[in-house]
């Protein structure tokens, strides 16, 4: 059930913990163009587990999992941590069949926008590293709202920000 909290809009999409049941439709979705263009090299599997044993993680406390549903289809699946304030969007794999139909910006700012109904903590400040290679996705981050605030030394990979706007009621 999702709950909205503040004013908002219906959001577009259903977001749902990630759960194991789930791992299978997602490695299908890391085809060789996939792991190119993301960490991903051992799959979505051993990130997940990752984060669960060896960060040792607490779900929903500092790292969410959600895997992102349109019309009851999944076609992506976002990892996000929080650390000092600054949420970082570790990855988001997409369903291939979805690719270039502008659903990863709408899907990147309704995060943010709703980030209460979906997190349970509202995103302030945000970073998502980028790799070259995937202009696609610097191209939706942007539309989101992200700017490029610096590239990593050697180059291979860049840091996208986002801060959010101070409402006028605020000031």
């Amino acid at each position: 059930m999702i709950i909205c909290l503040l004013e908002c809009d219906e959001m577009k999409y259903v977001w749902k913990d990630y759960n194991p049941f789930e791992m299978m439709v997602v490695e299908e979705w890391l085809d060789a163009e996939a792991v190119k263009k993301t960490g991903l090299d051992d799959g979505w599997r051993d990130l997940y587990e990752y984060w669960l044993n060896e960060a040792n993680t607490v779900i929903g406390e500092n790292y969410w999992r959600k895997v992102v549903f349109e019309n009851e289809m999944p076609f992506a699946v976002v990892a996000l941590g929080v650390n000092e304030e600054i949420y970082n969007v570790m990855e988001l794999v997409v369903n291939p069949k979805e690719h270039g139909k502008g659903k990863v910006a709408s899907l990147i700012k309704e995060l943010i926008d709703d980030s209460i109904e979906i997190t349970g903590k509202e995103i302030i400040s945000a970073e998502a590293v980028i790799y070259p290679s995937n202009p696609a996705s610097k191209r939706a981050f942007e539309k989101a709202g992200f700017k490029l605030n610096r590239a990593h030394e050697d180059g291979d990979t860049l840091y996208y920000e986002y801060t959010r706007a101070k409402h006028t009621a605020e000031l």
